[in-house]
């Protein structure tokens, strides 16, 4: 079976506020040609979701050179609990979207706390 598709890295926040807009980025890269030494080009697509959310990205796919790495860039908004952002990537074979490689990143819910400025308390008996 042909590889070409090999997800590198994702870029995500550990973690995140309920409400807050979650960006991840997945590296690809086309490793056509790692064993036989005859790369092509090929066009790589990623999807992401969380639970049954699917996260947008800003590419629906590349046209990526042989050991070229791409970055696909999604988003999502932070849900009020912990999430799994799973990532898939695919490659054209000339017919078909065929799957290459999967794998995700855990993303944690924080709280916001909210910070204390600095304030005077003023004696309105003196006023």
């Amino acid at each position: 079976m042909l590889l070409a598709a090999d997800i590198t890295k994702i870029d995500a926040p550990s973690s995140a506020p309920a409400g807050q807009q979650v960006i991840v980025d997945v590296s690809v890269m086309n490793v056509t040609g790692q064993f036989d030494g005859i790369g092509r080009d090929m066009y790589i697509a990623v999807t992401g979701r969380y639970d049954s959310t699917s996260i947008p990205f800003q590419f629906d796919y590349l046209l990526v050179a042989p050991f070229q790495t791409v970055i696909f860039r999604g988003w999502f908004t932070m849900p009020n609990k912990n999430v799994r952002v799973t990532v898939e990537s695919y490659f054209w074979d000339g017919t078909a979207w065929v799957f290459d490689d999967t794998t995700y990143v855990d993303i944690s819910l924080t709280e916001l706390v909210p910070t204390i400025s600095e304030f005077k308390i003023l004696d309105y008996a003196k006023v």
